[in-house]
């Protein structure tokens, strides 16, 4: 069963409006996984920039969360696996 929840992440304006760029380490690579989501999935902490990063949350499903690791599916539907102390349970 997933559960929906908040993980930690960098934020930044999309090129569009209504949309944001998250950004956040992955267990598995050497580069931080970034994605697009719609504004209503996401809750920065402060405003949104696209030259500068704003820690905030980006809205996941949690797919497995155990140990020292989660996956969760990002709005677009992609499965990640980041570290437990980055997702909200």
């Amino acid at each position: 069963m997933s559960t929906l929840t908040n993980m930690r992440c960098n934020l930044y304006s999309g090129a569009f409006s209504g949309e944001a760029v998250f950004a956040v380490d992955t267990i598995r690579g050497n580069e931080p996984y970034e994605g697009v989501a719609a504004k209503h999935y996401v809750t920065p902490q402060d405003g949104l920039s696209s030259e500068s990063p704003t820690i905030g949350f980006v809205r996941v499903k949690v797919i497995r969360n155990g140990g020292d690791t989660a996956l969760v599916a990002t709005p677009g539907g992609e499965a990640i696996e980041v570290s437990a102390d980055k997702v909200r349970t």
